[in-house]
């Protein structure tokens, strides 16, 4: 079991998943290949532990494309 930490990338802006064990050490982003010092803020959340997915928050992207979707799926059964 991996414990994980999101950071954003200094360069990028990006979030990624770093494994507690590289704490302290330069890792490069998977998205632009900048490199960095993979640390924890004192404003970011604790690492999780391959938390289920029931139990992860849900992202508020995601929720507001289901809402159209129902929103969407709703206006073509009116149209029917």
């Amino acid at each position: 079991m991996s414990v994980r930490f999101t950071q954003c990338c200094p360069t990028c802006g990006r979030r990624i998943q770093i494994q507690t064990t590289l704490l302290g050490r330069t890792v490069a982003c998977q998205h632009c290949r900048a490199e960095f010092v993979a640390q924890l803020d004192s404003e970011q959340e604790a690492p999780v532990v391959n938390a289920p997915a029931s139990s992860v928050e849900p992202d508020p992207l995601m929720a507001r494309v289901d809402a159209l979707l129902a929103q969407s799926s709703q206006d073509a059964a009116v149209r029917s």
